[in-house]
């Protein structure tokens, strides 16, 4: 216990010493005259007297700097003071006086109210802000602002700007409060349109997540921008930039929940949405939904819904919905819907419907239709509809539709403005009483074929699909080429025949709406089916001149039709 408690003396005596050294350094008295001479010569001359050394990084200060001093018998602490100024701490270690930069960071306020120049009301919603440290804020209903600042060697200047207002700079003087009077501009309406993206900021999805203060300073600093490497957003407003993120156009921005910036030269990734005021370039990334006000230039992917009010160039991916004012050689997927307003050269690929206002399009493909109002649509391809208003290419669907056509339209029902619509009544070979739907264009159009035979032993029902192609040969008569693929009804629905059919045509127009029809066919008929009943027979041309050929069997016949056509 002796022990123990004489170790505890000298280790409280050691640290008495070592303090009353320090300050006894501090406190010696030297006397120095020097004039003109090298800031490190002084100090060394002032470690002499005193009987010490001074430590220090040779960056802390320039030590080559002149400086002139004449004291007598003054303290160090003094002399040091004269010498180096308030920005650094002394520190004793052993014979040694370690010269350290005091960081300690010094603080003021600027505060004060801004008033109408005219009128002297109070104006709300002005931005005051300093445009090299990169500091903003606004006044509130009452025209009052505060803002903190790090005290340093120059005097900031500010500027105050408020849409429909001239912008005033000056030096405002710290902790107190001042009055400042802005001049009102005397055309306020062109201060409506003076963003051109404005648009994201005041959209549905911008007035309800974004404040009416970050709105405000957006519009009031509209032609303020500046470029800088990061930020860090955790909500629009609660950004490492302060509320001038509006205005700073970054290479990298992580937004924990949501962001709003000027721009984007490089990556921004959010979890839940970025809002971006004018244009990204290279990727955007979020877990819900992006808004950009400008254009995107490489790739933007969202959870649920991406928004471009300006021009895509790249890939816009998203889970439900896209939307772009304007794509240029760019790609939508989406897993419900794409949106175009006007499009060149792009292409759009969704689960449920694509749309395009104006323009033109390389590819359409959508699980339900399909909606091309442009002047050129190529290739569109649906489960059901398709809509083109001029189609140069081809459409695939249950239903397609054009205003006017110089490419293909497939599938059960073709309608064109000006194009081919007919329903025809006709007789051939195998069945007395056949009925035809004819859509498309005369260059190339479907055929909706049903047959019925009702007579006994030789009873039979046909139907299929058909193509066809028309030729003019002078103002009342045509000549068409149709291929048809039908099958054909026995008695059994498990074991139909497949009946394919060539008929060259000879159309002979009546009238504007009346035609007649003939031409011959050439039949190929295969069936699977072994065991028949009355009234169907196992071969339905054997009473016609036929020639076996492998499984099937081949003949040639007739057939003779009136149409109708509106």
């Amino acid at each position: 216990m002796k022990h123990i408690c004489f170790a505890f003396f000298l280790y409280l005596l050691t640290l008495v010493s070592q303090r009353c050294l320090g300050q006894d350094l501090l406190s010696k008295t030297v006397s120095i005259s020097a004039q003109q001479q090298r800031l490190a010569q002084v100090l060394q001359r002032v470690g002499q007297q005193g009987g010490f050394s001074f430590s220090y990084n040779s960056h802390l200060f320039n030590q080559d700097s002149l400086v002139s001093i004449r004291v007598h018998r003054q303290t160090v602490n003094y002399v040091l003071h004269q010498l180096l100024g308030d920005r650094f701490l002394y520190k004793q270690t052993g014979n040694y006086l370690i010269i350290q930069l005091n960081i300690t960071e010094k603080f003021y306020n600027v505060s004060g109210t801004i008033l109408d120049q005219e009128t002297g009301e109070k104006v709300e919603l002005a931005s005051i802000y300093d445009k090299t440290r990169l500091l903003a804020t606004s006044s509130n209903d009452q025209g009052h602002f505060r803002l903190r600042l790090k005290a340093q060697k120059t005097t900031p200047l500010f500027t105050v700007s408020r849409l429909g207002y001239h912008d005033t700079t000056l030096v405002i003087p710290p902790d107190e409060n001042v009055n400042i009077r802005i001049k009102p501009k005397s055309v306020y309406l062109q201060e409506v349109t003076v963003n051109q993206h404005s648009g994201g900021e005041n959209s549905w999805l911008g007035r309800r997540l974004l404040s009416r203060r970050l709105r405000s300073q957006s519009q009031n600093l509209s032609q303020f921008f500046v470029n800088l490497p990061y930020q860090v957003a955790l909500t629009p407003g609660l950004s490492s930039r302060g509320r001038l993120s509006t205005q700073i156009v970054n290479t990298v921005s992580i937004n924990l929940l949501g962001g709003y910036n000027a721009g984007v030269n490089g990556v921004e990734v959010a979890g839940v949405f970025n809002i971006t005021k004018n244009n990204v370039r290279s990727l955007q990334v979020a877990g819900l939904f992006n808004l950009v006000g400008g254009s995107v230039r490489g790739v933007q992917i969202a959870g649920l819904h991406n928004n471009i009010m300006d021009t895509l160039k790249g890939l816009q991916l998203s889970g439900v919905h896209n939307f772009s004012q304007r794509n240029l050689g760019a790609l939508q997927l989406a897993g419900v819907m794409n949106v175009t307003r006007q499009a060149e050269h792009s292409l759009q690929i969704a689960g449920l419907s694509n749309h395009i206002k104006r323009g033109s399009s390389v590819l359409q493909i959508a699980g339900l239709f399909n909606s091309h109002s442009g002047e050129n649509a190529r290739i569109q391809i649906a489960g059901l509809y398709n809509y083109a208003h001029h189609l140069k290419g081809f459409q695939i669907g249950i239903i397609n539709q054009a205003d006017s056509s110089s490419g293909a339209s497939i599938g059960l029902v073709n309608l064109t403005k000006n194009g081919k619509k007919t329903f025809s009544l006709s007789a051939n070979e195998l069945v007395p009483l056949q009925l035809e739907f004819k859509s498309g264009t005369p260059h190339f159009y479907t055929v909706l074929i049903a047959g019925y035979s009702p007579a006994y032993q030789r009873k039979l029902f046909t139907f299929g699909l058909g193509i066809g192609s028309e030729f003019t040969l002078s103002d009342h008569f045509d000549f068409a080429v149709e291929f048809s693929s039908q099958s054909t009804y026995q008695g059994s629905w498990s074991q139909l025949g497949n009946l394919y059919r060539l008929q060259p045509i000879l159309r002979w127009k009546k009238t504007k709406h009346l035609a007649f029809i003939t031409g011959p066919t050439a039949s190929l008929y295969h069936s699977g089916q072994t065991v028949f009943a009355a009234p169907y027979l196992a071969d339905p041309a054997q009473h016609l001149p036929s020639a076996k050929v492998g499984m099937g069997r081949v003949w040639l016949g007739g057939q003779f039709a009136v149409e109708f056509s509106w």
